[in-house]
């Protein structure tokens, strides 16, 4: 574990569909002060030149050969800042249960490192991702002196892209759990329209979700303010973590 006894935490500045992800947790226990946004490139930023795009083995393949993004994310990264990375957690891309072509995935690498100038960072798991982050961002700030400054834009989004942004936009609502409330309602204003018992009955969404989507979709606009967000951030937070298993509180 990182020793970070008699250090002045860094700052790191992460995505909001980042919140309940185990990475996140860690670093919050670590002691790092963390600011979430919502991020058009990356998933965590550590200073004005460095940025991360972090890949479980399930997403680097989902991203790659599904949802045909992976590319396109990292090019926008590197357009964005100076030394962008990518770290991919779990274990070795060679090694998956996915039946694909070791020199498709050797070609893949190489474009991500070669043509995009991308360099990888391997992590088997959150913790070590979260270490990761720690180190590059301790030597950022503390030794280097370096301010954190969020930069670019994505170069292109479709139309089912807007609709899952719309929707993951909502604190604690994932990538998959977006995906998830619009094949089931098939539409963005479904699923805003959907009571707290109808969106109870979609994989990944719990009773304490369902009852804070409709809070954000039927309330009283202005309302809370900036201790008002983190109060629904915290609330919400624990509480999915208490209702749904580990094994989904990233979703």
């Amino acid at each position: 574990m990182t020793d970070t006894t008699q250090t002045n935490m860094p700052e790191i500045v992460v995505d909001h569909r980042e919140l309940r992800s185990p990475v996140a947790k860690t670093l919050e226990r670590l002691g790092v002060k963390l600011v979430f946004k919502t991020l058009e490139v990356g998933d965590y930023v550590v200073s004005d030149r460095i940025a991360f795009e972090r890949k479980t083995m399930d997403d680097l393949f989902s991203s790659w050969l599904d949802e045909k993004k992976l590319f396109e994310q990292l090019y926008d990264l590197a357009q964005a800042y100076h030394r962008p990375v990518l770290i991919i957690e779990g274990g070795d891309p060679f090694f998956t249960t996915r039946r694909v072509n070791v020199q498709a995935i050797r070609g893949m690498l190489n474009a991500i490192t070669v043509s995009l100038r991308v360099p990888i960072l391997y992590s088997l798991t959150a913790v070590e991702t979260a270490q990761h982050l720690l180190l590059v961002a301790l030597k950022e700030q503390n030794k280097d002196g370096r301010s954190i400054s969020v930069h670019g834009k994505r170069s292109h989004m479709d139309i089912d892209e807007q609709r899952e942004y719309i929707v993951s936009a909502i604190t604690d609502i994932g990538p998959l759990a977006s995906r998830n409330l619009l094949s089931y309602f098939g539409s963005v204003e479904n699923v805003m329209k959907a009571s707290p018992e109808e969106l109870g009955n979609v994989k990944l969404i719990g009773p304490i979700t369902a009852e804070h989507i409709r809070k954000v979709v039927s309330g009283k606009y202005p309302q809370g303010g900036s201790n008002g967000k983190e109060k629904v951030r915290e609330n919400v937070s624990i509480q999915q973590g208490a209702e749904e298993p580990a094994s989904q509180l990233w979703v």
